[in-house]
């Protein structure tokens, strides 16, 4: 009898592929190979010294001393399940999986983390293949059988949502050793986040909202803050990943305060923008409408009548669309199913559990003491346990119903407190826990009350950061804290200990970007709370001015770097703040005497607004802002103001709005006499004018800013006005004349590290060049245009280049090839929420004006062709084409 390994055991897991269907179809024959595989397989098992531990239905797990034992299990497994008769079922393919680590042996079965990473390895492999984790290959590597190797596959995330996991695929002379890709968060298009401590438990939670999910299109899990809902939906989704092809999205709506705000942050997602001509609604109901997608709404409580309104339109349009939520209440539409997230499972009461012998075992058993016991461990690295704390532990998780989150702080102050002062300040503060009933204590006075506990551990400076850290939305660096939270009874200096102190205690997490240094973040229900005890305080208009004023300095410091040689990452890093930008304005907008603060923020942000297509909430401030009675000074503030909602307008198409906002700048700059100012707004009226057709006054307009310009020495100045001269002169005619300016202005703009002005101006230089059949030279400009732009990450504008590459192509007389381009186009101005206009410029009018025959049937099968691209294979389409012209 082969004694259960104990210690380092390395795991073989193993199913069948596909062995449902074979059951429908086959069930006879089915039966009799299930009863050959399970007695060949078991063999093969134990002849190599496996250990199995437990079949469930087709599935094998069995338990190894040696990691080169178990490769030899699945070697001669699988050499033995080839070389088998199936009868009529054909062929049946196992897939298999191992993993090495430690494993508790309870009662001839193991329990621990190495058996779910093993799960999930398995859970990746096809058919036939087998499957090697790194501690796996590197205790095999050096003693592989000849002619075996293990291929390495890369670095994938597993379905656990933890730590990516190095994996090898079993390779030898007489197995097969092509499969498709592995099924790994990496197979299905998705944003599920990556987690930072282990999933514990909730095996049946998982398995019923799975079979929910099946059941229904709009599952929302229910439950007051802290049960666990968010992580519970977002491993059930990492589960069914492949069942959804078109993907699984993640949106959070934790920080989102307005109705109004719930279809821009789903869309966002999906890099979808508003449309001028219907809502976004309808945008996100058109894109999703055929697509075989999970959305997952996180944290809807708040919104929950905005989300149920946004689910209901998208349920009724898109009929393969499924909806995951978490909320503290259903939305109560039609159709929803409501599922309530159930405590973490707990004995009936703790002092029967705990009275008997085997209590560590049968604990085992309960997910709450599972949960403390790994957070406590890595609170405090040495804990573990024992036959003496046992009744403690499982004392505070059944006095704290087994809330996850009241768990987990719990757990955490093992580092400071041993577990009898854990249970005496239980007693002094949850009370209303343990007499009389508990139904009758609302759940959130629940959560309140554990927080108002770890409140009141505290000393008055943790008080006071905590407090304050509520002033920030989303996330915090530590810079950004320094210098909103310092001052009034707390010291710069102490801050940074400080901070640490509120991670020890839970009530703040770290993330660490790569580049970036660290970022702060508060849970959403510990923010709500922070945020009560600093309006309490007093101090909530006081801190949300500074926090205002520090990211109007951050604004304004990276604004001439997200035009400089650093672009790129600047854009990301004021991109991290974007939540933080947004909550800054909207104190500008709410508090009284800021108003010019926030027009100064949305000014010079205009930049990342622009790149990152924010068009519609930059619009929103501006108008809310501008019209505020303390806007209404006529300085350089509101111009300057005035000159950027112009800029937005027009690239809303909104050119009425346009006018007046730059009309109004322009007779303030006037005012002012600041001739920097004038200059531009007279040149960006005078192009507004040519595409009204009023060329002779756009020309006196232009000759103005010009003369104006001239004495001041601003390039940058100089280059928009030269550039409006090259539309002018393009329009009539002359397009070498525009191709000269432009080009210089592109050499000026790269010279100064502004890529994206430079890929604006390579856009004209191509339409120009295409003008005057330089194709070469226009493929060159329009692939930089479409390439960097994408690398800066800027999809919306996307269209426009491969627009230029279709008229391109339609100047060659390539007209099927143009047809798809225009197609792609078409599809990404759609998909990014684009108002839906072509690009304009005399250089593209002129060649579609000679292309008389570029239309029919074919013409229109070929766009339709078009707009089925992704926008990865229109690029490869728009720049691998090359042309046979001359420049």
């Amino acid at each position: 009898m082969i004694v259960p390994p104990t210690g380092t055991i390395t795991f073989l897991f193993s199913d069948i592929e596909g062995s449902t269907k074979k059951w429908e179809k086959q069930p006879d024959a089915m039966r009799v190979a299930l009863a050959s595989h399970d007695h060949l397989l078991r063999q093969v098992f134990e002849s190599c010294g496996g250990y199995v531990f437990k079949t469930i239905g087709d599935a094998f797990c069995v338990a190894f001393d040696t990691a080169q034992d178990a490769l030899a299990g699945a070697l001669e497994s699988q050499r033995a399940i080839r070389s088998a008769d199936w009868g009529a079922i054909g062929e049946l393919r196992v897939r298999m999986a191992l993993h090495t680590g430690a494993a508790e042996d309870r009662d001839g079965d193991y329990f621990g983390q190495t058996l779910n990473r093993v799960a999930r390895i398995l859970s990746t492999a096809h058919g036939g293949q087998v499957l090697v984790s790194l501690p796996t290959q590197e205790l095999v590597r050096d003693h592989l059988p000849a002619g075996v190797q293990l291929r390495h596959m890369g670095e994938h995330r597993l379905k656990d949502l933890a730590r990516a996991e190095h994996l090898y695929q079993l390779v030898a002379p007489d197995l097969p050793s092509e499969f498709a890709g592995l099924r790994s968060l990496e197979s299905v298009a998705n944003n599920l986040p990556v987690q930072l401590t282990s999933f514990i438990g909730r095996e049946r939670e998982m398995a019923e909202v799975i079979r929910l999910l099946g059941n229904t299109r709009l599952l929302t899990l229910t439950g007051m803050g802290g049960t666990g809902k968010t992580r519970l939906s977002l491993q059930a989704a990492a589960d069914v990943l492949d069942t959804y092809p078109d993907g699984v999205w993640f949106v959070e709506f934790a920080t989102i305060d307005e109705a109004s705000l719930v279809p821009e942050t789903v869309a966002a997602v999906f890099n979808l923008r508003q449309e001028s001509d219907r809502p976004l609604t309808s945008t996100l109901a058109q894109y999703l409408k055929d697509k075989n997608t999970l959305l997952i709404l996180d944290n809807c409580e708040h919104v929950v009548a905005a989300c149920a309104r946004l689910a209901e339109t998208l349920l009724r349009a898109c009929p393969r669309l499924h909806i995951l939520a978490s909320s503290r209440e259903p939305m109560s539409i039609a159709g929803e199913t409501a599922w309530p997230v159930p405590p973490l499972t707990l004995p009936d009461h703790w002092r029967e559990i705990t009275a008997s012998p085997d209590a560590i075992i049968r604990l085992g058993e309960y997910e709450a003491v599972r949960l403390f016991t790994e957070r406590a461990s890595l609170a405090r690295p040495a804990f573990e346990l024992t036959n003496e704390n046992v009744h403690l532990v499982t004392q505070i998780c059944w006095r704290l119903d087994g809330i996850p989150l009241a768990i987990e702080l719990a757990a955490a102050r093992i580092r400071v407190l041993s577990l009898e002062q854990i249970v005496e300040r239980l007693d002094d503060r949850f009370h209303l826990l343990t007499t009389g009933s508990r139904n009758a204590v609302p759940r959130q006075q629940t959560l309140r009350s554990l927080i108002d506990w770890s409140h009141d551990l505290l000393s008055e400076p943790e008080r006071r950061l905590f407090r304050r850290l509520s002033v920030f939305a989303r996330g915090r660096t530590l810079e950004a804290i320094e210098s909103v939270c310092e001052g009034e009874g707390l010291e710069k200096f102490e801050i940074v200990d400080l901070l640490s102190q509120l991670v020890d205690k839970s009530l703040v997490y770290v993330e660490k970007p790569s580049d970036q240094g660290a970022r702060y973040f508060i849970l959403e229900s510990i923010w709500d709370y922070s945020n009560e005890k600093l309006i309490a305080a007093g101090e909530a208009e006081t801190y949300r001015i500074r926090h205002l004023d520090h990211f109007l300095r951050f604004a304004e410091q990276a604004a001439p770097k997200i035009r400089g040689p650093k672009q790129r990452e600047w854009l990301a890093i004021v991109e991290e703040e974007e939540f933080n930008l947004r909550y800054a304005l909207e104190a500008a907008a709410e508090l009284p005497g800021q108003t010019s603060k926030g027009l100064r923020m949305l000014t010079v942000t205009q930049r990342f607004v622009e790149v990152r297509g924010l068009f519609k909430e930059a619009r929103d401030a501006f108008i809310l802002l501008l019209g505020k009675p303390d806007a209404a000074t006529r300085d350089i503030i509101r111009a300057q103001a005035l000159a950027a909602a112009g800029r937005l307008a027009w690239v809303a198409d909104d050119l009425a709005a346009c006018v007046a906002y730059q009309e109004e700048a322009l007779s303030i700059f006037r005012e002012l006499g600041d001739a920097a100012g004038t200059a531009r707004a007279l040149a960006d009226i005078a192009f507004l004018d040519l595409d009204k057709g009023l060329v002779p006054r756009a020309r006196t307009l232009l000759e103005e800013a010009t003369t104006l310009a001239a004495p001041l020495g601003d390039k940058r100045l100089t280059a928009h006005i030269q550039h409006i001269w090259g539309v002018i002169a393009a329009g009539e005619g002359d397009f070498q004349k525009a191709f000269d300016i432009d080009e210089a202005n592109h050499a000026f703009y790269r010279a100064e590290g502004d890529t994206w002005q430079s890929i604006i101006m390579a856009w004209s230089v191509g339409v120009n060049a295409a003008a005057l059949g330089k194709f070469t030279v226009a493929h060159s400009y329009l692939s930089e245009c479409l390439q960097v732009g994408l690398d800066l990450g800027n999809r919306w504008g996307a269209s426009y280049p491969l627009e230029a590459f279709a008229v391109l192509a339609v100047a060659e007389k390539q007209y099927e090839h143009a047809a798809k381009l225009y197609g792609a186009a078409e599809a990404q101005r759609t998909r990014s929420g684009l108002v839906p206009q072509a690009a304009d410029h005399p250089a593209i009018r002129v060649i579609l004006s000679t292309a008389q025959d570029f239309a029919g049937p074919a013409i229109e099968a070929a766009k339709r062709e078009g707009r089925m691209l992704s926008l990865e294979a229109a690029t490869a389409l728009a720049i691998g084409r090359g042309t046979s012209a001359t420049s």
